[in-house]
This record gives structure tokens, C-alpha cells and sequence, in this order.
């Protein structure tokens, strides 16, 4: 799954546009710049993970205008699932 903050994926159409998904995860950031790196890298991921399975129970093929802040001790993400064409 194509996952962008970009709100179009370049040589590629859109076809549908399915929904709003939304994920969070609690994001450990230890001191040091590695560290917190690591815990940023590892929250990330986690959220994409979350996106991800909300755009595929939707039938989608990608996820568009991605967005991640953190919230406290939260790391929370959104984005558009849309169904790409086959054009």
C-alpha cells in the first residue's frame, strides 16, 4: 500500500476517495538524539501500521495527505484511503 503526505500519487489516478483514517500510538521517547530517533522511527511505523489496516478494510490502494503530531505521549496520524484507477 502506498502510504504519501502528498495529496496525489504522481503517474497515478485517483479513482475513489473512501474515507478518512486515523491511528495512534503511545510513543516512547527516550533522551538522546539516537534514541529518540529510534522511538520517532518506531512510532511512525506504528501508525502506518494502524493506517494502513483502516484503508485496506476499506478496499483501498493508498493513502493520501498523511499528516503525524504528537499529542502528549501520543503519536496520532490521518490521512485520506483512496482506490487508485487502473488506467
Amino acid at each position: 500500500m502506498i502510504i504519501t503526505t502528498s495529496p496525489n500519487i504522481e503517474g497515478r489516478k485517483i479513482a475513489s476517495y473512501l474515507g478518512i483514517v486515523s491511528g495512534a500510538v503511545v510513543a516512547a521517547l527516550p533522551g538522546g538524539n539516537k534514541a529518540t530517533q529510534r522511538g520517532w522511527k518506531a512510532g511512525v511505523d506504528g501508525v502506518c501500521e494502524v493506517l494502513k489496516q483502516e484503508a485496506a478494510d476499506l478496499g483501498a490502494d493508498a493513502i493520501i495527505s498523511v499528516s503525524m503530531e504528537m499529542n502528549g505521549m501520543n503519536l496520532c496520524g490521518i490521512g485520506t484511503a483512496v482506490r487508485l484507477s487502473n488506467d
